[in-house]
């Protein structure tokens, strides 16, 4: 086996997002990878890990036990796997403010209130449990992402000040905790990036300004995340900023792009990992993680994006021979490459859009509001019927038919969905009441097709993860069902002369996309605006989530 260019280089596994993998699964993961060839897996856990003395932290999430994170670090240990957790110390910690112990220290937004004490012993006891689960040195603490950062209960307490001295007297304090138990830290670098160039994270003309460097504690490293540039430049740009921040220790994450769908985007998630490793390798970066992120409900299979992952992993140990790449994936997954890559479905073969998921969205939209309907090509049905096809063969692999299962039942879903309510708008404005009454049977039918998905895609998460967190799938997808079944019947009422009208019909359907943007019609399959992404910006344009 060729030797890794990174002396670190592993998986992390989003376990926050409703999907916490179940320790078989993590098993399963870890002697996939470690036969890879990696060296490291980070557990990404908010607040879905127990921690002593804590009762409400992660209750009702199904985090994972003292036990079992001693139990997955020590089958990591002795297949060559370090288990490093990855938590949050400042932001994404939105789901514990819920819970009066925690609401205390909620400044705003998602963020944990800083100069606060009792911010600073949860945080302490959060690392002795850690100390007591795994061996490894390293802690990944976040930090990232809290623009909002003293604008809420701090700045009540404190009044007006620079975000930058919050972040640094906050970080000293969680840097002595973490000495104290004799760990080193791994802090996301976007904050203290925007801080010291004053431009945006993602800008690689960026120049430094301002030290930073002088408060960062010693043993503190920063980690360059970044899943969208296009080019080896670009990544190798911003990476160079880094080493101005603070020259020693840089740590790069990528990603695989299963985030926000049912579906990978393994495609766009090799070209943007190639050259992300390209870059690393230009740069002199050691360590690189690849992380599978489980945005808007952790809906995509975590063994979906293995192709990604292998890819990486070879082009990590400089082979670049695409044809050995692929036999190498069939010999270990016993599926070869192209096909198990079926799993990407509308993104197959995609290298420069991402984000897009048309058969995700067909699930969700609304057959009478239809926020989606305008933004799907004429060869919607023909796309998905296809894919279909493809899969089915595949859904009888003894090992990895589950997933092929999932997605072909997803595809008939769209295939029938994808229309549905474009046709019933035309109907209903042509009074045809004959047609009418056949897409209402039309509707009962297509919810008979989601249904057979919801449980292929029930057994997936079952065999994956933990209980927990499918409720909101449950929710989501059962809705789904309830609504087909409702607006089927108000079909028939209207039909039947019981209702004179359907008040969601009468209004004219709009592009969410709006037309006249910049980029307006770029896209085949396209979301608007990062919105048609989530579940809620889908489903309706009414109150969905928090309620306001």
């Amino acid at each position: 086996m060729s030797e890794l260019t990174f002396k670190r280089f592993g998986t992390q596994i989003d376990c926050s997002r409703n999907a916490v993998m179940n320790v078989k699964s993590i098993k399963q993961w870890i002697d996939l990878v470690a036969a890879m060839g990696h060296n490291t897996l980070m557990m990404y856990t908010e607040d879905t890990y127990e921690v002593d003395g804590h009762p409400y932290f992660g209750y009702g999430r199904g985090r994972l036990t003292k036990e079992e994170m001693k139990e997955i670090n020590a089958y990591g240990a002795e297949r060559g796997i370090e288990l490093i957790p990855s938590i949050n110390t400042l932001a994404h910690m939105g789901t514990i403010f819920r819970w009066k112990p925690y609401a205390e220290i909620h400044d705003c937004e998602d963020i944990m209130l800083c100069d606060d004490e009792r911010t600073y012993a949860l945080i302490d006891d959060i690392f002795r449990t850690l100390s007591e689960c795994y061996t490894s040195k390293v802690v990944n603490v976040g930090m990232d992402e809290a623009g909002m950062l003293g604008r809420g209960k701090y700045y009540d307490a404190h009044g007006d000040a620079r975000r930058i001295d919050i972040i640094y007297r906050h970080l000293q304090k969680v840097a002595e905790i973490a000495k104290k138990y004799g760990k080193e830290l791994l802090i996301y670098s976007d904050m203290f990036y925007s801080l010291a160039t004053h431009a945006e994270y993602s800008d690689e003309t960026a120049q430094v300004v301002e030290d930073v460097a002088t408060q960062i504690p010693d043993n503190v490293s920063l980690v360059y995340w970044n899943y969208y540039k296009r080019t080896v430049e670009d990544y190798s740009a911003i990476m160079n900023v880094h080493r101005q921040i603070k020259p020693e220790g840089l740590w790069y994450y990528g990603g695989t792009w299963n985030w926000f769908s049912f579906n990978p985007e393994n495609s766009y998630g090799i070209a943007h990992l190639s050259n992300a490793i390209k870059a690393c390798q230009n740069t002199g970066v050691e360590n690189m993680i690849i992380s599978m992120w489980g945005d808007d409900g952790g809906e995509c299979g975590r063994f979906a994006s293995l192709p990604a992952v292998f890819w990486a992993t070879e082009l990590a140990k400089g082979n670049t021979n695409e044809a050995d790449i692929k036999k190498k994936f069939e010999k270990l997954m016993g599926v070869p490459f192209d096909q198990f890559i079926l799993l990407d479905l509308t993104s197959l073969g995609e290298t420069e859009r991402y984000g897009s998921h048309p058969s995700r969205y067909i699930l969700y939209n609304d057959p009478f509001i239809g926020l989606m309907d305008l933004t799907l090509p004429e060869s919607t049905r023909a796309d998905h019927e296809k894919l279909a096809a493809q899969l089915a063969p595949l859904c009888k692999h003894p090992e990895w038919g589950y997933m092929f299962e999932t997605m072909h039942d997803l595809c008939a879903v769209a295939a029938e969905k994808c229309d549905i309510g474009q046709r019933i708008r035309a109907a209903y404005d042509a009074c045809d009441l004959k047609e009418l009454k056949k897409l209402s049977k039309e509707l009962r039918r297509i919810a008979k097709l989601v249904r057979k998905f919801y449980l292929s895609f029930r057994k997936q998460w079952m065999l994956e993860n933990k209980g927990h967190g499918f409720d909101v799938s449950d929710a989501r997808i059962g809705g789904v069902m309830t609504r087909l079944e409702s607006c089927a019947d108000r079909l028939e009422d209207y039909i039947d002369g019981r209702i004179e009208r359907i008040e969601e019909l009468e209004e004219e359907l709009l592009d969410v996309r709006c037309p006249g943007h910049a980029e307006y019609g770029k896209r085949m399959y396209m979301d608007y605006w990062g919105k048609g992404r989530h579940y809620a910006d889908i489903v309706s344009a009414n109150v969905v989530g928090k309620g306001y």
